[in-house]
């Protein structure tokens, strides 16, 4: 099934697995983002998410034309392209606001609400017209819009606090007027953390009520991850101690009370054989790869072929992730020419140069 093609809508995809969005620190419209994600696309993913995104870059037309060329070598590559738009805690008059008032942040008002609402839709349209094949919206890791529907974070004693329904909200609003702006055919992606591993965090029976309702708003897709917890464990990028398939079984609960969304599954599907379970058993419709897809572009068409030995096997190391939290591009620890893709197309790294950097790996 893994190579089976899926229709979400007009959207024909050649296979079940996709590129999950995650953050390099490349930008979009430079030669190095360029280059790094026409290197997934060729290696025969069948959806590109490129990385989160604020949606307030898409007030400029010339980053609209500039992300433009992004796309379209994506779709010269051979895979289809989806971009996530990232609705973060905004800065409102020099304040960054959340649903509740935490860690130095204001609460936000429904006038300022009814205005992100409409900075995201807009940003929606805008990344259509760039030619994206889907959006990718971020409800889910913390940030705003998933601090909106968890009861961890969400104090509010509004319309948009307390209950289940009202912490949905803002989320549903959210989905209603993005499917408005871009039409009833375009896809749209729904990123979500299914749970929470704080005691009074997002429990997986509040995900499924919350799945249907994002379903009958609009959603095409539910792309199901999960949130963060105390400490400093990393729930989100699970490391190689914990199991392959991490979080598919969030995804079955998710795909069993859906009607017509297609379901993401993701967490360490990084080999074929638990790719190929995940979907027999039904757990979910698409594989999400991430940080496998780092550490080897290649690894769908190795996996087609079977050329399971070749493939440069990610090791849950995190570097990446920690590249990220210093501010830093992405590098990988076993796949030195990761964010380097440029410097192999335009001649400057050198056949010396790779093999110096293949013998430090």
């Amino acid at each position: 099934m893994l190579f089976d093609p899926l229709e979400i809508g007009t959207l024909k995809l050649k296979s079940r697995i996709v590129m999950a969005p995650m953050a390099t620190n490349y930008g979009l419209r430079s030669d190095r983002a360029v280059a790094y994600y026409t290197e997934r696309a060729l290696g025969a993913v069948s959806l590109v998410i490129a990385q989160a995104t604020p949606v307030g870059v898409f007030q400029s037309e010339s980053f609209v034309t500039g992300v433009t060329r992004l796309v379209n070598a994506i779709h010269a590559a051979g895979a289809k392209a989806a971009i996530q738009l990232f609705c973060g805690n905004a800065q409102i008059s020099g304040e960054a606001v959340a649903p509740s008032a935490v860690d130095g942040m204001r609460e936000i008002t429904k006038e300022e609400i009814e205005d992100s609402i409409r900075r995201c839709a807009y940003a929606a349209a805008k990344a259509k017209e760039a030619g994206f094949d889907a959006v990718n919206l971020h409800g889910a890791h913390g940030y705003f819009v998933h601090q909106f529907f968890s009861p961890h974070t969400n104090r509010r004693t509004d319309e948009y606090g307390g209950s289940l329904d009202r912490r949905m909200r803002f989320a549903l609003e959210l989905v209603a007027a993005t499917r408005a702006a871009v039409g009833v055919d375009y896809v749209i992606m729904y990123r979500h953390s299914a749970k929470e591993f704080f005691a009074d965090g997002i429990k997986i029976e509040d995900t499924l009520e919350f799945a249907v309702a994002l379903e009958n708003a609009g959603v095409d897709v539910m792309d199901v991850s999960v949130g963060r917890g105390p400490g400093k464990r990393d729930y989100v990028s699970p490391r190689k101690n914990m199991p392959l398939g991490t979080y598919a079984d969030l995804a079955a609960a998710v795909k069993g009370v859906v009607k017509k969304a297609k379901v993401v599954a993701v967490g360490r599907m990084n080999t074929g054989e638990i790719s190929e379970r995940v979907l027999q058993e039904g757990k979910a419709d698409l594989i999400a790869v991430g940080r496998q897809l780092i550490a080897d572009p290649y690894w769908p068409q190795k996996v087609r072929e079977r050329r399971e030995a070749e493939i440069v096997v990610c090791n849950a190391c995190n570097k990446c992730m920690r590249c990220i939290d210093n501010g830093l591009p992405v590098t990988c620890e076993v796949n030195p020419l990761a964010g380097r893709e440029w410097e192999v197309a335009n001649g400057t790294l050198t056949a010396g140069d790779l093999a110096a950097l293949r013998a430090k790996k």
